[in-house]
């Protein structure tokens, strides 16, 4: 039983994590199929993989609470960069 609760809390924290790569996606108005499309859906799949072993979860929900400055946000996220690339037409970074 105790192996299957593991797996189960595992499955929700990846579940988490992407919910939290989706908010922060809209918060900085991404597109996501700009996004989706970039290097045949591998930047994506390697910006949600970084996502998934980010160390910053919490900095990553204050800032999406509190703030909405890129700088502050490119301090401890690895993805920003590809977020970047990705802002939807006619938006700045």
């Amino acid at each position: 039983m105790e192996s299957r609760q593991r797996q189960w809390s595992q499955v929700e924290r990846v579940w988490r994590q992407f919910e939290l790569m989706d908010l922060v996606m809209a918060r900085v108005e991404v597109d996501p199929l700009v996004a989706a499309r970039k290097c045949r859906g591998k930047a994506m799949a390697n910006a949600r993989k970084a996502c998934l072993g980010c160390a910053f979860h919490r900095e990553c929900c204050d800032w999406l609470e509190r703030d909405s400055d890129l700088a502050r946000f490119a301090e401890f996220c690895s993805n920003v960069g590809f977020f970047k690339e990705c802002i939807l037409d006619g938006q700045s970074a």
